[in-house]
């Protein structure tokens, strides 16, 4: 066997040199420990292309054998933390607008030091990141109002029509106690239909809206007040179903 395989020999040597270069070349091998800078808004704004505006926080993960970090912006010295979690808070208002360059750098007992990763940000004044925001929130807006729309012009192909004393958003019978009201208008919407309240038992729930021929039906089967209720639920009743009608009525 030893004479079979001896054409291998000079193949160790080579072997050896590339299961080297490999190493070499895998991140953090043979590297001192680093730290791991990352950037967390804690109000304001922080949008695309790395352009923020507001109180932000740097923290830092670092070996436990790190003992203090400093904390710079385009080299300069901005704040120090002595004890874990490493952590700089700051606002981008005290500082010139423009892009910038943070970083951080970690202290170990044994005097040695520690780089961290460097973030690029671009600090800009309120009034633009206000108006950033906009653009991204005003679509979202138009969408939402056109599917409000949306939702109305179906709930009308399905029967029922507005100004009928229900509102906008058209009446439901609420399936706890079977009394009509009036949805509201700032209930969300879930697809076709709404989570809302019911103003008369005070009970939460997921109601369509009903057609004029429901609605009529609800109303004229609580407009008799049971021997179980006293003579003025009756008024009662229609006082808080003229209520709710009304109350969210364009």
């Amino acid at each position: 066997m030893t004479y079979r395989y001896r054409w291998a020999y000079p193949l160790w040597p080579v072997l050896g040199a590339l299961l080297f270069m490999v190493l070499l070349s895998t991140p953090g091998w043979g590297q001192e420990p680093t730290l791991r800078l990352s950037l967390r808004r804690d109000w304001g704004y922080g949008g695309l292309a790395g352009r923020i505006e507001g109180l932000f926080s740097l923290r830092v993960e670092a070996p436990p054998e790190v003992v203090r970090v400093q904390f710079f912006l385009d080299d300069q010295l901005i704040g120090e933390d002595p004890e874990p979690p490493f952590r700089y808070q700051f606002r981008t208002g005290d500082y010139p607008l423009g892009p910038h360059r943070l970083t951080a750098v970690g202290f170990t007992a044994d005097g040695r030091q520690l780089q961290a990763n460097v973030l690029e940000r671009t600090f800009v004044s309120p009034s633009e990141g206000w108006q950033t925001v906009w653009k991204i929130v005003g679509p979202l807006l138009a969408l939402s109002a056109l599917f409000v729309l949306l939702t109305v012009w179906v709930e009308r192909r399905r029967g029922y029509r507005p100004g009928r004393g229900y509102g906008l958003a058209g009446g439901a019978i609420c399936p706890r106690c079977g009394r009509p009201f009036a949805r509201h208008w700032w209930a969300p919407n879930l697809g076709l239909r709404k989570f809302d309240r019911c103003p008369h038992c005070g009970a939460w729930s997921i109601v369509a809206a009903a057609s004029a021929q429901e609605l009529a039906a609800a109303e004229r089967r609580w407009a008799t007040p049971t021997a179980a209720e006293p003579a003025g639920a009756d008024d009662e009743w229609r006082r808080r179903l003229e209520e709710s009608r009304y109350q969210d009525s364009p």
